[in-house]
């Protein structure tokens, strides 16, 4: 029975916001801390639609032109979306609508419930900096523009998960500033770990690095494989634990670890997820692109210090000298290695960093801090 003083709010994504694959989990934990921080969620989605001829059409566009086709980005399937959830929001009858990473959705929708829009990214930035968003056919382009233009126009408020792309609704698209906000991303992590069960932390005789990515080249897996090699050059003791990917096979090191895919839905799999994080020192990911990085977020978690690369959303999560540090996009292994081995000159700021790290985590980078924060942008629109 929902409460009367809670706010009934509609979720619309035309992907399952049930599947706690959709955007990497974001969805799912999005969504419960909507439930928990602002209201009683009814969940519109899915949208009906069979992706498939879509794929097809992606992969017959690319080998005609050489060009991207962002179906994401297709204005047939928008206005489809929009005419679709226009009708299921008429029949739930919410007081608020809740859109993550749902642009295509909300650019042709028509209701005169607030709208609340949260992504990671605008289109100015990242067509042209994510692989599969450089080189895109222009139909893909001015459909993405349009859509981008349409739903910051639209929503009664506008969350980013960094300043970066929340810089860039206001600065490309003309958004108002007074109701675009950076709410930062959390961690997707379905059981935290406590405080006293990875703190202190201390380093041992052997430093070891941990890398969670599942493309090998976009998050810069080279690098973090240089500065292993850097590492042992220096004579530091040192081993990298690669999760989520196959290195090429001239990527190999006694002191190379490679576990290919763990899922956290399985329990024996998110156990040994777990240990590799609490048995890391460093997490290591220096991303060639990111718009947000939820695997900083979960680095926190477990009073880890990130070493990142300065660009997208990155620095807005990963604080330099609080929960780790960011190089320049053009540092190598060398550079990483070089600024890991300063920390390890230092077991007492070590320590002190594993600390600030938590602390990150427990203030900004988790999901009930998010939807506090929601709640306090929602009720400035008068609504709960």
């Amino acid at each position: 029975m929902r409460m009367p003083d809670r706010p009934r709010v509609a979720l619309i994504q035309h992907r399952d916001a049930r599947d706690v694959r959709t955007w990497s989990g974001t969805v799912h934990f999005a969504k419960g801390a909507v439930e928990r921080h602002v209201g009683d969620v009814v969940d519109l989605s899915p949208v009906p639609v069979k992706m498939l001829p879509f794929r097809v059409a992606r992969r017959l566009v690319l080998e005609a032109t050489g060009k991207e086709y962002s179906y994401d980005h297709e204005p047939l399937l928008a206005r489809y979306y929009g005419h679709l959830f226009s009708r299921r929001i008429a029949r739930a009858r919410p007081d608020l609508v809740f859109a993550p990473a749902a642009s295509s959705s909300v650019a042709y929708l028509e209701t005169d419930v607030p709208v609340v829009y949260y992504a990671d990214s605008t289109w100015r930035v990242i067509r042209g900096y994510y692989p599969n968003y450089t080189n895109v056919v222009e139909r893909s382009d001015r459909a993405a523009e349009e859509m981008e233009r349409r739903t910051l126009a639209k929503a009664a408020a506008s969350l980013f998960a960094s300043d970066w792309a929340a810089d860039s609704a206001v600065r490309d698209y003309g958004a108002d500033p007074a109701r675009v906000h950076t709410v930062f991303i959390g961690a997707n992590l379905p059981d935290p770990p406590r405080r006293e069960d990875v703190l202190p932390r201390r380093l041992g005789n052997r430093v070891r690095l941990l890398f969670v990515g599942v493309l090998w080249e976009t998050k810069g897996g080279e690098i973090a494989f240089a500065a292993l090699l850097h590492l042992l050059a220096l004579g530091i003791d040192a081993e990298l634990t690669v999760v989520g990917c196959t290195p090429p096979p001239h990527v190999r090191h006694p002191r190379l670890r490679v576990v290919r895919f763990l899922n956290k839905q399985v329990p024996e799999q998110r156990r040994e997820f777990e240990r590799l994080w609490t048995g890391a020192d460093f997490f290591i990911l220096p991303s060639r692109c990111e718009c947000a990085g939820v695997v900083y977020c979960e680095a926190a978690a477990y009073g880890l210090p990130s070493l990142a690369t300065r660009t997208g959303g990155v620095p807005s999560l990963v604080r330099e000298g609080r929960n780790g540090f960011t190089l320049p996009p053009e540092a190598g292994g060398e550079a990483y290695a070089e600024r890991i081995a300063r920390v390890v000159e230092d077991p007492r700021g070590y320590e002190a960093l594993c600390e600030s790290s938590r602390d990150e985590f427990e203030a900004r980078l988790n999901w009930d801090a998010w939807g506090e924060r929601v709640r306090t942008i929602v009720a400035k629109l008068g609504i709960g």
